[in-house]
């Protein structure tokens, strides 16, 4: 289940692989910081598919049943890639073990691909504001073997911030994101700064912090 392809395919292992995967969350939550709202919305999802599944399984199943099961189970995955993504491949606090990994159903990094080199070049990029709360960050696509650019970043009324303030974090795999922020945040200022992501999760240097105000 190493890299793209730690999905699993049939129904049945995949409903496992999300038990363990869920269970793994709320049990590490606090100590790789992934929010309340995460965990709730992983959870919620959780139980949405497993009756889905179970609907979809029953003899008098139809159609409609299979299609929410899909429905049910592309909004699950969304929500293991993104915990996995932001909390555990991009590790933004330095905790991540492979024990942990293993934890929640995933391969150790030491049995990923060796074959790919820690990143070593900056991610540059650039931000503009976009429409209303909305801040609009570009960066050059994607290298060879590279997840995407995981964004650090945090919102507050000072002026500049060290990279430590930088607590939040997001896998940016396209190269025009969108970040949308709430109205309590208008006229704030966005601090970010980018790192390059590999497919073992090793992340590259921090490109220097820019600033934007939220309108």
């Amino acid at each position: 289940m190493a890299g793209r392809k730690f999905i699993p395919g049939s129904e049945g292992k995949f409903l496992a692989f999300a038990e363990t995967f869920c269970g793994a969350t709320e049990t590490h939550a606090e100590y790789l910081g992934i929010p309340g709202a995460a965990v709730t919305s992983i959870k919620d999802r959780l139980t949405a598919y497993t009756a889905a599944y179970n609907a979809a399984n029953k003899p008098n199943a139809g159609k409609i049943d299979r299609e929410d099961r899909k429905e049910k189970r592309e909004a699950l995955t969304e929500s293991i890639r993104r915990i996995k993504n932001a909390y555990i491949d991009a590790d933004p606090l330095g905790v991540v073990t492979d024990e942990i990994r293993m934890d929640f159903g995933l391969e150790p990094k030491d049995s990923a691909r060796t074959d790919i080199p820690a990143p070593t070049e900056v991610a540059p990029f650039e931000l503009a504001n976009g429409e209303y709360l909305q801040i609009v960050v570009t960066h050059p696509a994607r290298p060879e073997g590279y997840n995407g650019a995981v964004a650090f970043f945090t919102v507050n009324g000072k002026g500049p911030v060290a990279e430590t303030a930088l607590t939040q974090s997001k896998l940016l795999t396209r190269t025009r994101e969108i970040l949308t922020f709430g109205s309590a945040q208008l006229g704030q200022t966005l601090h970010i700064s980018l790192r390059w992501q590999n497919e073992k999760g090793q992340l590259g240097p921090p490109s220097p912090i820019q600033s934007k105000v939220i309108s």
